[in-house]
């Protein structure tokens, strides 16, 4: 049986003639059934099966998976650890060069600015003398 997504579920694996429009045939045939039966599964044991052996294809592979990262680990698991915090070190180092860069930036910024309000003081001060008549 096919489900609206375009996958069978039936474990039949495309074998199906009902396959070209990607929806199986026995949609049609619930389309002409009574309406609001449009959402019952008639082959729900079959459905149930296809998606049993989806489910055991992927824990075949989690398994798989299991089993190499344990070998690795076994073979070559503390030079990786040890490439691991290599190049977690080098990151952690160019992380703290531009922090310092950003630090002296902003340090930067802050003696322009102090700089800037100082001459706009200097000469709001002194402000234009109005002429003298000495």
């Amino acid at each position: 049986m096919c489900h609206h997504d375009g996958h069978c579920h039936c474990g039949c694996r495309g074998e199906h003639r009902d396959h070209e429009d990607g929806r199986g045939g026995d949609r049609q045939q619930r389309r002409d059934g009574p309406e609001g039966t449009e959402f019952l599964e008639l082959e729900i044991s079959r459905v149930l099966y296809g998606d049993a052996q989806a489910v055991a294809h992927e824990a075949v592979r989690d398994l798989l998976r299991e089993a190499i990262r344990e070998r690795l680990r076994q073979r070559v698991g503390d030079r990786l650890r040890a490439v691991g915090v290599l190049v977690a070190d080098e990151l952690a180092d160019e992380v703290d060069a531009n922090l310092a860069i950003e630090q002296r930036i902003d340090a930067q910024r802050r003696r322009k600015r102090d700089i800037d309000e100082k001459l706009r003081a200097l000469f709001e001060a002194s402000g234009p003398k109005p002429p003298t008549d000495e």
